[in-house]
């Protein structure tokens, strides 16, 4: 009886840390210093019922620094509005130059 006490325990205690680490945005934190050359694709994913902020996933190109890392920036972070803003100018004008 107690070995099967100790089991539900053990799994309620398993189901509230698999909660707990689902409640949390991804992006939380500073990514590292990336520069515009090095993205291969920035992508900017919606909110998802666990997370109240959007996503910005950045992936690098495989022959950058980082080698093709997925990096997830915070999306209220100044650095990050300030990468996105200079990163599409820099995008536009690679593209005008590429036609």
């Amino acid at each position: 009886m107690r070995l099967l006490a100790a089991a539900l325990l053990l799994l309620l205690l398993a189901l509230c840390a698999s909660r707990t680490e689902g409640s949390k945005c991804k992006c939380s934190r500073k990514g590292p210093k990336i520069r515009y050359s090095d993205v291969k694709k920035l992508e900017m994913k919606p909110k998802y019922p666990h997370c109240e902020e959007k996503m910005v996933i950045i992936t690098t190109k495989s022959m950058s620094r980082y080698r093709g890392q997925e990096h997830c920036l915070h999306p209220k972070l100044q650095s990050t509005k300030r990468f996105i803003k200079w990163y599409n100018a820099w995008n536009e004008k690679r593209r005008v130059y590429e036609e």
